[in-house]
């Protein structure tokens, strides 16, 4: 008797987002312990196997963030081979305000041009994710608690774009890092 190929592709994927939630959250465990620089190798991996199914499942944006998120990888572990300052950094309210309105404008602006051009699936909140993922990557390496903050906003939406287009483990993901969003933020 012989096999579906949609079958035999659905569980091939499925074993791809496996090693790509694995490999995330072996970065995520080697940044804390500090095994830096060495920890941001699965952290490009796994990146890169989630931009790939992301865009195997027209979440377009999200695909594109991933791929950023893989030569950041890179620049992580440039940064962390060298002196580190971990000053915690303040910024004004006015200051998360204007950011919030310009990353809200520019959210905006890639979810229209994503529905009207593109066939991306929920364009809306696949824009959202990936522009304050951008934003709240920023603040976190430069070391501002508030991140903690976005990132909480940024993983419930991502579990629910996850889980929308078919990535049960890649919802788990985030699911983790919406927990350790809320113990980051409640920490200081």
């Amino acid at each position: 008797m012989k096999s579906d190929p949609s079958i035999k592709a659905q569980r091939k994927e499925r074993r791809i987002e496996a090693l790509a939630v694995i490999l995330s959250l072996a970065y995520t465990w080697g940044y804390l312990r500090g095994w830096t620089p060495w920890c941001f190798g699965p952290a490009a991996l796994g990146a890169g196997l989630l931009g790939w199914l992301c865009w195997r499942r027209n979440i377009l944006a999200e695909a594109g963030l991933q791929l950023f998120y893989v030569g950041f990888a890179a620049y992580g572990a440039w940064l962390a081979s060298g002196e580190q300052d971990w000053a915690p950094q303040v910024a004004s309210f006015g200051f998360h305000l204007t950011a919030i309105l310009l990353a809200s404008v520019t959210t905006i602006l890639l979810g229209w041009t994503m529905r009207r051009f593109t066939s991306s699936t929920l364009p809306w909140l696949d824009a959202f994710t990936t522009i304050f993922s951008l934003w709240a990557t920023w603040l976190m390496v430069n070391n501002h608690h508030a991140n903690w903050a976005y990132w909480i906003a940024i993983d419930a939406a991502a579990i629910v774009l996850y889980a929308k287009r078919g990535l049960p483990l890649g919802a788990a993901l985030y699911a983790i890092y919406l927990s350790m969003a809320l113990m980051g933020w409640f920490s200081l």
